[in-house]
């Protein structure tokens, strides 16, 4: 039975904007001491649990490289 799911977000904390960048409503903007940020989400499929690493680094001059990784991990039951 699928669920469909309806969600609205606000966020009020400063660091956050809103932007059509997928990303950026995940991850913070760079501030003073902030170094990297990671989501994990694992998904079940027909091919085993996906996983996908969502990785946010900031620079010292206030810029950020984002980088995804997705993997399988392979069903062994």
């Amino acid at each position: 039975m699928a669920t469909e799911f309806n969600t609205k977000a606000t966020f009020k904390k400063s660091a956050r904007i809103v932007s059509d960048y997928e990303n950026d409503m995940i991850f913070e903007q760079p501030r003073p001491g902030l170094i990297q940020q990671e989501l994990v989400t694992y998904e079940n499929t027909e091919n085993g649990v996906k996983r996908t690493v969502t990785t946010r680094v900031f620079t010292t001059n206030g810029d950020y490289s984002d980088q995804t990784s997705i993997s399988i991990l392979q069903n062994t039951l």
